[in-house]
Protein backbone atom coordinates (compact mmCIF):
# COMPACT_ATOMS: atom_id res chain seq x y z
CA UNK A 1 0.00 0.00 0.00
CA UNK A 2 1.46 3.27 -0.65
CA UNK A 3 1.95 6.12 1.51
CA UNK A 4 -0.58 8.64 0.56
CA UNK A 5 1.04 11.16 3.07
CA UNK A 6 4.54 12.14 1.88
CA UNK A 7 6.85 14.95 1.71
CA UNK A 8 5.29 16.23 -2.20
CA UNK A 9 1.46 15.94 -0.82
CA UNK A 10 1.63 17.53 2.46
CA UNK A 11 2.17 21.28 1.45
CA UNK A 12 -1.15 20.52 -0.66
CA UNK A 13 -2.91 18.71 2.29
CA UNK A 14 -1.96 21.52 4.69
CA UNK A 15 -3.55 24.09 1.43
CA UNK A 16 -6.64 21.98 1.55
CA UNK A 17 -7.07 22.07 5.13
CA UNK A 18 -6.71 26.07 5.64
CA UNK A 19 -8.78 26.60 2.32
CA UNK A 20 -11.55 24.94 3.94
CA UNK A 21 -11.85 26.59 7.33
CA UNK A 22 -10.84 29.87 5.89
CA UNK A 23 -14.49 31.00 7.22
CA UNK A 24 -14.54 29.43 9.95
CA UNK A 25 -13.60 32.07 13.04
CA UNK A 26 -11.10 31.30 15.46
CA UNK A 27 -13.14 31.42 18.44
CA UNK A 28 -15.92 28.85 17.07
CA UNK A 29 -12.92 26.47 16.26
CA UNK A 30 -11.66 26.84 20.24
CA UNK A 31 -15.59 26.44 20.99
CA UNK A 32 -15.45 22.75 19.07
CA UNK A 33 -12.34 21.63 20.95
CA UNK A 34 -13.56 22.11 24.31
CA UNK A 35 -17.00 19.83 23.08
CA UNK A 36 -14.81 17.20 22.14
CA UNK A 37 -13.00 17.31 25.39
CA UNK A 38 -16.69 17.27 27.34
CA UNK A 39 -17.84 14.55 24.84
CA UNK A 40 -14.50 12.56 25.44
CA UNK A 41 -15.14 13.29 29.20
CA UNK A 42 -19.04 12.20 28.85
CA UNK A 43 -18.40 8.58 26.78
CA UNK A 44 -15.66 7.98 29.49
CA UNK A 45 -17.93 8.32 32.24
CA UNK A 46 -20.48 6.11 30.38
CA UNK A 47 -18.11 3.09 29.60
CA UNK A 48 -17.11 4.13 25.71
CA UNK A 49 -13.65 4.22 26.68
CA UNK A 50 -12.46 3.67 23.04
CA UNK A 51 -14.89 6.44 21.66
CA UNK A 52 -14.38 8.99 24.56
CA UNK A 53 -10.08 8.15 23.59
CA UNK A 54 -10.77 8.82 19.90
CA UNK A 55 -13.24 11.74 20.24
CA UNK A 56 -10.49 12.87 23.15
CA UNK A 57 -7.52 12.92 20.87
CA UNK A 58 -9.05 15.03 17.72
CA UNK A 59 -9.33 18.15 20.57
CA UNK A 60 -5.29 18.58 20.46
CA UNK A 61 -5.54 19.35 16.42
CA UNK A 62 -8.81 21.00 16.55
CA UNK A 63 -7.63 23.60 19.46
CA UNK A 64 -4.12 23.94 17.92
CA UNK A 65 -5.86 24.77 14.63
CA UNK A 66 -8.11 27.18 17.01
CA UNK A 67 -5.58 28.62 18.70
CA UNK A 68 -3.06 29.32 15.44
CA UNK A 69 -6.33 31.22 13.73
CA UNK A 70 -7.19 33.21 16.92
CA UNK A 71 -3.18 34.12 17.20
CA UNK A 72 -3.42 35.81 13.43
CA UNK A 73 -6.20 37.63 14.07
CA UNK A 74 -5.44 39.86 17.30
CA UNK A 75 -2.04 40.04 15.22
CA UNK A 76 -3.95 41.95 12.41
CA UNK A 77 -5.62 44.16 14.63
CA UNK A 78 -2.59 44.90 16.77
CA UNK A 79 -1.17 45.79 13.06
CA UNK A 80 -4.71 48.34 12.37
CA UNK A 81 -4.38 49.70 15.44
CA UNK A 82 -0.68 50.50 15.43
CA UNK A 83 -1.18 52.23 11.93
CA UNK A 84 -4.17 53.98 12.82
CA UNK A 85 -1.91 55.03 15.51
CA UNK A 86 0.94 56.22 13.48
CA UNK A 87 -1.85 57.85 11.15
CA UNK A 88 -3.15 59.92 14.26
CA UNK A 89 0.35 60.78 15.19
CA UNK A 90 0.91 62.29 11.85
CA UNK A 91 -1.73 64.16 11.58
CA UNK A 92 -1.64 65.73 15.12
CA UNK A 93 2.28 66.60 14.37
CA UNK A 94 0.95 68.00 10.66
CA UNK A 95 -1.12 70.31 12.76
CA UNK A 96 1.12 71.72 15.33
CA UNK A 97 3.94 72.67 12.45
Amino acid sequence: MENFINQENLEDIRELIESRIADIPGEAILIGAIGTLLLSTYLHKKGNTQAASLIGKLAIPIAGIGLAKYKDLIKSQIESFQDSAKESLLNTTDSVL
